[in-house]
């Protein structure tokens, strides 16, 4: 039987790192491949095999936290690994489920190059980003809003809240994502959306 592969290429720069669980839930992390840097969107769980993945391109490797419980589990072994810089939007400093210690919190937006845009998008949590990768119009979004099964909208406004939670301003950041230009989703949880995605979010909110 052929081993599955530690990575899936969605774009000629992105891919989506295999088998990863988030309190036994599949979930999505991604890595994106800039000039000077590695770029993690989430941390994945560490293996020597993602490891190796990782490190192949030669280029420090940075993460940015999509919200401050997402995809933290093993941060702290990536920093000492491999040096993993991590950066976080300051409003998520006293999230409750934030197990690590991020090197960067940050309310003024990091630059990672020109093709890269951070969003801050506050609703399931305060310090909510997403991130918008230029050239192939993809939008990384946490769990800020995801696809569904059926190629559209996860509905949210069926989910019980957290208590970090703000429902009313995650509808304010996703129409706020409107006026990014977007192609593909590439969500924490649930489905990826990988055409049509500003659409398919348009009709969903003129749906609420």
């Amino acid at each position: 039987m052929q081993k599955e592969s530690i990575y899936k290429k969605l774009q000629p720069n992105i891919y989506e790192i295999n088998n990863q669980y988030f309190y036994g839930e599949k979930v999505h992390t991604y890595l994106i491949e800039l000039e000077d840097t590695v770029l993690l969107f989430d941390i994945p769980t560490y293996s020597i095999a993602v490891r190796k993945f990782i490190t192949s391109f030669n280029k420090p490797v940075a993460a940015i936290l999509s919200h401050g419980s997402c995809g933290i589990s093993d941060g702290t072994k990536w920093q000492s690994e491999i040096g993993l810089v991590v950066y976080a939007h300051k409003a998520d400093t006293k999230h409750p489920w934030l197990r690590m210690k991020p090197d960067v919190f940050f309310t003024e937006i990091p630059i990672f190059g020109d093709n890269i845009q951070v969003i801050h998008t506050p609703g399931h949590s305060d310090g909510a980003i997403c991130l918008l990768e230029k050239t192939s119009k993809s939008l990384f979004t946490g769990d800020t809003f995801y696809g569904d099964k059926m190629g559209g909208i996860r509905d949210f406004t069926d989910e019980i809240p957290a208590d970090y939670e703000n429902p009313s301003e995650r509808i304010k950041s996703c129409k706020k994502l409107l006026n990014y230009d977007f192609e593909n989703v590439y969500p924490f949880h649930y489905e990826i959306i990988e055409e049509n995605a500003k659409e398919k979010l348009t009709e969903y909110l003129i749906k609420l």
